[in-house]
């Protein structure tokens, strides 16, 4: 009877081990879970966030360096960095950075040759993204002395219509900082770059070729208003109790009435399509 109870006893003691062990795997597996669903959220709203940015600003110049921001702010990482290729795509220059070794890297027009330098370099050179998960293990990757505390780093290109834009930079303080998810995140907010850049472009163009067909309008209605007034030789009209006369353009308009010193007056400009015509 006593073997009997000891062997129960230690069955019921295995099986609370277990069912304990089952519990604290399980309790782990939640944690982890609410863990990841926390992250995803996070990063769902950095895309909304981002999405927010380029809805509401144009200016290329303030969208990009809030772009960073908000990249940086909603997933915790040390560097963000957003690259735009040069005029004659030899370089990729830092446009956008929201570390302050980034702000540094800005100061001095940091760029790095494409193709040739660095993972950025890889990166707009050719076409996809390159991940450097220990960067002390990787070839490509370029040693800034202004991002000491650099472990892992990505650069995803910035594409539009098959061309090359730029890159987005992004680094970390840990090694191994990047999952699957993350990239697949990363990758989303590089194509929501990409088409903020290009509207941004497109904004600035459409605002530049306003303003030029704004300047021809004003310039040709200035000079049709000029022309008309030197066909009738009329500077103006003058209405007294005697009735209404008009002025001729060459009459000296301003010292021919004598205004008495109690009268008041006042002066008011005529404009039309912008351009004053007159008071």
């Amino acid at each position: 009877l006593a073997t009997t109870l000891n062997t129960m006893t230690d069955t019921v003691k295995d099986l609370v081990f277990s069912l304990e062990k089952r519990v604290s795997e399980r309790t782990n597996e939640l944690q982890q879970a609410n863990r990841e669903g926390e992250k995803r959220g996070k990063q769902y709203e950095a895309i909304a966030k981002v999405a927010q940015v380029i809805s509401t600003q144009k200016n290329l110049r303030e969208l990009l360096p809030q772009i960073a921001k908000v990249i940086s702010e909603q997933f915790g990482f040390y560097h963000v960095g957003i690259f735009l290729n040069d005029a004659l795509n030899k370089y990729a220059v830092l446009v956008a950075a929201n570390s302050e070794g980034g702000k540094r890297m800005l100061n001095r027009r940091h760029q790095l040759k494409i193709g040739a330098q660095g993972i950025v370099g890889y990166a707009t050179g050719m076409k996809r993204p390159r991940i450097a998960l220990n960067v002390g293990d990787d070839s490509v990757y370029f040693n800034n002395p202004d991002l000491p505390e650099t472990r892992s780093e990505v650069a995803l290109p910035l594409m539009e219509a098959g061309n090359i834009l730029g890159a987005l930079d992004v680094q970390s303080t840990e090694a191994n900082a990047f999952s699957d998810r993350d990239l697949e995140t990363l990758s989303v907010l590089a194509e929501l770059v990409s088409i903020a850049i290009e509207n941004a472009k497109l904004y600035e163009k459409m605002d530049r070729s306003l303003a030029e067909a704004e300047a021809a309008s004003r310039q040709f209605f200035r000079e049709n208003w000029n022309r008309l007034a030197e066909e009738f030789r009329i500077a103006g009209y003058r209405y007294t109790a005697g009735g209404a006369t008009s002025l001729p353009i060459t009459e000296n308009t301003t010292n021919d009435v004598t205004t008495p010193a109690n009268r008041k007056q006042i002066q008011v400009p005529i404009i039309m399509r912008g351009q004053e015509i007159g008071e």
